[in-house]
């Protein structure tokens, strides 16, 4: 019987010097990790290699099986930028799969592994993973309250990013938007991924590429303008982060655009709580716990969408 060969070439490690020239080679290589180098670490081992403490331990440098630097990177640019050589362990040939279980709950954030799944740009992964955090609470059927809470592992996030796709063109422009309306950009990524189980995006683009500056064009009580206009009120001058209350509000403005109503104001959803009471009878004043408001539901699609706000074009965007 003849034994199955495989192709992986085999897992090494060795202990060798690492100098700034081969640090060099392989962080022109590491294209296949594009979690961005964070300035303090790399200050730290700058300030470990000039006192003269760095040792040869368990941690090192390790490269998949194309060469690919997945650890180390830190260790690498600080001798690029000491110009010291140290002696240091070596992996070679990882499985290229590895990357994501490395320092998954130390140094790369949510962030990170999405802009390593995506190849997005790192500040757009931080807003996408964030959703994805949000919707994966509420598709837990965890109250609105815990929804930012828990974190993600790499292996949970690549499941994430399948089931709840968004391109980064999206992600851009809700970051624009966010900018304008002083508004969480992931609060509009969650709302737009909620709005959209029930509705076609031609539809929910209808609420969200008129908010912002673009709602200076309507008059009157629209609720993209009425979104737009609290917001700016609300947050005054600064951009919010609370992102469930405003993807909250986003949903009940797009509820009154599609269905024609006219709203003043998006008050926040309220959180559970104790009131006092007075007993009208007697005087006496007693404690009545209230429970959290409920996260708003978004209407189903009418076969007749509304013309108030979207005008006599309207037809056949259901």
């Amino acid at each position: 019987m003849t034994e199955q060969i495989s192709n992986t070439p085999p897992v090494y490690t060795e202990v060798t010097e690492v100098t700034p020239e081969k640090c060099s080679d392989w962080m022109e290589k590491r294209t296949c990790n594009r979690v961005p180098l964070k300035r303090s670490n790399i200050d730290k081992f700058r300030t470990i290699l000039r006192g003269g403490q760095f040792r040869t331990t368990h941690q090192g440098f390790a490269l998949d099986w194309h060469g690919c630097l997945i650890d180390g990177q830190h260790r690498a640019a600080a001798i690029i930028d000491t110009g010291m050589t140290v002696t240091a362990q070596v992996t070679y040939n990882l499985d290229p799969e590895t990357f994501a279980a490395i320092d998954g709950g130390r140094v790369r954030t949510a962030g990170d592994f999405v802009a390593q799944i995506t190849e997005m740009k790192q500040s757009n992964s931080n807003v996408y993973a964030a959703a994805l955090k949000v919707l994966a609470n509420r598709d837990a059927c965890h109250h609105w309250t815990r929804w930012t809470s828990g974190r993600l592992t790499a292996e949970q996030l690549q499941d994430l990013v399948s089931r709840w796709p968004v391109e980064e063109e999206r992600i851009v422009r809700m970051v624009a938007k966010g900018k304008q309306c002083h508004a969480s950009a992931t609060g509009l990524v969650v709302a737009y991924k909620i709005i959209t189980e029930s509705w076609p995006s031609h539809v929910a683009d209808l609420f969200f590429d008129g908010i912002g500056e673009a709602s200076r064009e309507f008059v009157g009580r629209d609720p993209r303008a009425v979104y737009t206009n609290t917001l700016i009120n609300v947050n005054r001058g600064a951009i919010s982060r609370d992102s469930v209350q405003q993807s909250a509000q986003a949903i009940k403005a797009f509820n009154a655009l599609v269905s024609g109503e006219t709203i003043g104001t998006l008050k926040k959803m309220k959180m559970s709580g104790v009131k006092i009471v007075m007993n009208k009878r007697t005087g006496e004043e007693a404690q009545q716990e209230y429970l959290a408001d409920r996260y708003p539901d978004v209407i189903p699609p009418a076969l007749d969408l509304s013309a108030k706000w979207l005008g006599t074009d309207s037809t056949g965007l259901s």
